[in-house]
């Protein structure tokens, strides 16, 4: 009789270990829907103590995730006030992931409403998607791009990842850049002795970018019909690690930008 129940002792103890298996695994893949707002903040009417670079020194990794289902024209860019999306909705029946959904989503709208009210703030960015949920050692950066274009840069631009580390977790890594138009590159170094003729720089960097890789998924362009250079002269970051709580809106920001994200388990 001791015998057989220390048989079922062990195969007791066996199938609870396969089943706490089976959770944790399952934990790694759990989905949920993300929403993520971005927003220009008011001007400071005062003297900001913040001191922001100037030239925009946005960390690229070497693998990320663009979401699917943007449209190829400006796909984040501002037009009225209005972000433009995708209305194609199916990834919320089939699990698609990194496929944006359309504004029927939305669940942060009187959010924006009351952000984009007046002319205080400034909308940069409104996305929502579906994705898997992976732990910290897995993750995959996600691109985000929004606001204004110069040439081939956003004004917003930069990374985001949500990953497991017992708790759910959102890294920011976003740049809110300023640029200057100008037909001299180098007419915003402060350095009197040092002259340069940007039309003379045309054929030698083959009108590509100047002050970052070509290869840079955010590369500078020259504008071919006015030989005009995008110049940032600011650049403001928002580099956080936050620890999430699902269906409640989380609020980060620094002195010229915001960002409201809520994440919803599917």
């Amino acid at each position: 009789m001791s015998t057989m129940t220390s048989v079922i002792s062990k195969i007791a103890a066996a199938s609870m270990l396969m089943l706490s298996a089976f959770s944790v695994a399952n934990a790694d893949e759990r989905w949920f829907q993300v929403e993520i707002v971005l927003f220009k903040n008011p001007a400071l009417e005062t003297d900001n103590p913040e001191i922001w670079p100037t030239f925009a020194k946005v960390e690229h990794p070497a693998s990320f995730i663009e979401l699917s289902g943007l449209n190829n024209a400006e796909s984040n860019s501002v037009s009225n006030g209005q972000i433009s999306t995708s209305n194609d909705s199916s990834a919320t029946s089939t699990l698609v992931p990194f496929k944006v959904l359309g504004e029927q989503e939305y669940k942060l709208t009187n959010q924006v409403a009351a952000l984009t009210r007046g002319t205080r703030y400034e909308l940069l960015y409104h996305q929502v998607w579906n994705q898997p949920v992976p732990s910290r050692s897995d993750v995959i950066p996600i691109k985000i791009e929004g606001g204004q274009k110069f040439g081939r840069q956003y004004e917003l631009q930069g990374y985001i990842s949500l990953y497991v580390e017992r708790y759910l977790h959102l890294s920011t890594d976003l740049h809110l850049i300023e640029y200057q138009i100008s037909n001299d590159p180098f007419s915003v170094i402060e350095d009197k002795g040092f002259q340069f003729n940007a039309s003379n720089l045309q054929n030698d960097f083959d009108q590509s970018s100047l002050l970052m890789n070509d290869a840079s998924p955010f590369s500078n362009q020259i504008n071919q019909q006015t030989n005009e250079f995008y110049i940032s002269v600011k650049d403001a970051q928002l580099k956080e690690r936050r620890r999430m709580r699902s269906r409640e809106i989380h609020y980060l920001d620094n002195p010229e930008f915001g960002m409201l994200v809520l994440i919803t388990p599917l």
